[in-house]
Formats: structure tokens, C-alpha cells, sequence
């Protein structure tokens, strides 16, 4: 019995990484009957004579769409411009991040578009206090691309945002020996044509792990508690102590030292409104339940 991880599931198949080599696998039909459905980034126990999964290990975390286990880092790609920037996606991805134990950053791409510094510098100011680590890039001058190699975190890595922010350019970029195919804007419309079409684990020469994915399209924030959702804003830390009431939601309530701090411009004031919108959708959506 030996140890792997699953890179590729194609057609009740699952490729899965050997010491150094991909074995194609099949799992045993005790699966189907336990319910459970391998994933890529699974941990799995293998029978390599019979090229059997025998067993799934403790996932550390597991996400629906798309289907994949074990994320330990999120690289959050945004643009500059083409696409406009989707700040409050950004916000969604931080927070599910780290829902889910998996550390949050921040790339944004396509800063050779930007007229002036001050564009890169708004994106900037809105994550200053976040708690994430930010990377400005150029994907097609290169820029800020070594920098952004040499601090990737060791694990595994996935990299998501909107179509077209540049997911798959920056991945050939920071691994040129990796393929993959590149998405255009439509003139049309103005937004990104997925590329990505599947999920897949690829293992990279400096024994760091990515994958690469369509896009984290099923966030599942909605299904937090309304409480819940400012524990993982780091930007509330610091004042949170100071509002009136213990359980402060940050939201209607009087003497919120969090509100008094965004009203200072200490806390950013787009930000906190992005927080207050993401706390009416999971209120807006527990009614629709209901």
C-alpha cells in the first residue's frame, strides 16, 4: 500500500501521484456504497498491484464547485481593468478562504494598463488592513513575476477570479514548462471566456503543487451565520473590543466602534459596505429558506 494524491479524475478514473510518478487508478466499489466520492487533491491509500484507491485520509477542507480538496493557498487574481475589477468577489474569496483554513492573497494583474499608479493604488488601499498579502503584476511585460514565484506558499495552491483576469497567463508565466491555454475578452461584451474546463492537480518542479481550476462559482457564504462573517474580517479586530454591545454585528447597531472607525477612514468605508451587502445576502437568502 503506498501513499498519493489525486491530479486528474477523468471518467471514474483518478490519476494519482506516486513517488514522482502518476499511476491511473480506480476506486474500490465500497465508495459508492459509503457515499463518498474521491476528489482531486484527495490524500489517498493506493494497492499499486491491483491500481486500486483503497481509502480517502482526513480531508482538511473540500470545496463543491469545483470539486477539489485539501486547498491550502488562494492566490485572488484581479485586474486592473478589462475586466473591471470585482471587489466584492474579491471580498467573497477572502472570506471563504478562510472559512475553509486556507490562506488568502491577493495578485493584481494588468497593472501595465493602469494610467496612472493611482488605479493599482485604490485596489491596493481597500485590502491595506485585510490581512493578505498583495502582489502587482504584469502577466504579459512581466512584471513582479519573480517576486510573486519566489513567495508562493508551499502546499497546494489554486488561483481564482473572474474570467479573463488572467488566471491561466499567470500560470504559464510563473511556470513557462506548464501549458495552458490562454482566454481573451469578448470585444462584444466585455467579459472573460472560460477556458479552464476541468480540474487538475499539477505538480511542479519545485515540489510546490497547483491547481488549476474553472473558478470557485459556488462560494457558500450564504450558508454562514450573519455573526459569523466578521470574524474573518482582520480590519475589525483592533475595534471590535470597543463597541457597545459583546455580539456587535457592525451593522445597525449604536456605539459601534467599528462604524466610528470607518466614519474616521481608518477602516475602509467601500469595504465595510461590501461587508454590510454580503450580510444582507445571507440574511436575504435565510428568509428565502424560510
Amino acid at each position: 500500500m503506498e501513499t498519493g494524491i489525486i491530479v486528474k479524475g477523468v471518467g471514474g478514473f483518478y490519476d494519482v501521484y506516486l513517488n514522482g510518478n502518476v499511476l491511473r487508478c480506480v476506486p474500490r466499489g465500497k465508495f459508492r456504497k459509503q457515499g463518498i466520492t474521491p476528489l482531486v487533491g484527495d490524500v489517498v491509500e493506493v494497492n499499486t498491484k491491483d491500481a486500486a484507491i483503497e481509502s480517502v485520509l482526513p480531508r482538511k477542507n473540500q470545496f463543491k464547485r469545483p470539486c477539489v480538496a485539501n486547498i491550502d493557498n488562494l492566490g485572488i487574481v484581479v485586474s486592473v481593468k478589462h475586466p473591471e475589477p470585482d471587489l466584492l468577489l474579491v471580498d467573497k474569496l477572502i472570506l471563504a478562504a478562510r472559512m475553509n483554513s486556507v490562506r488568502p492573497f491577493i495578485v493584481i494583474n494588468k497593472v501595465d494598463l493602469a494610467e496612472d499608479k493611482s488605479e493599482i493604488k485604490a485596489i491596493e488601499e481597500e485590502y491595506r488592513l485585510a490581512g493578505c498579502p498583495i502582489f502587482c503584476i504584469s502577466c504579459k511585460e512581466g512584471i513582479g513575476i519573480e517576486e510573486l514565484k519566489q513567495n508562493m506558499y508551499s502546499g497546494i495552491t489554486t488561483f481564482a477570479g473572474q474570467s479573463a483576469v488572467g488566471k491561466s497567463s499567470l500560470i504559464n508565466r510563473l511556470y513557462p514548462e506548464v501549458s495552458r491555454e490562454v482566454g481573451d475578452i469578448s470585444e462584444k461584451i466585455k467579459r472573460g471566456k472560460h477556458t479552464t474546463r476541468s480540474v487538475e492537480l499539477l505538480v511542479l518542479p519545485d515540489g510546490k503543487m497547483l491547481v488549476d481550476t474553472p473558478g470557485f462559482s459556488a462560494l457558500e457564504v450564504d450558508l454562514m451565520e450573519p455573526e459569523q462573517v466578521q470574524l474573518y474580517y482582520d480590519e475589525f479586530i483592533t475595534y471590535a473590543d470597543e463597541c457597545r454591545f459583546p455580539k456587535c454585528l457592525h451593522y445597525r447597531e449604536p456605539q459601534c466602534a467599528v462604524k466610528e472607525a470607518v466614519e474616521r477612514g481608518e477602516i475602509p468605508k467601500q469595504r465595510y459596505q461590501r461587508y454590510i451587502r454580503i450580510i444582507e445576502d445571507i440574511n436575504e437568502k435565510r428568509r428565502e429558506r424560510w
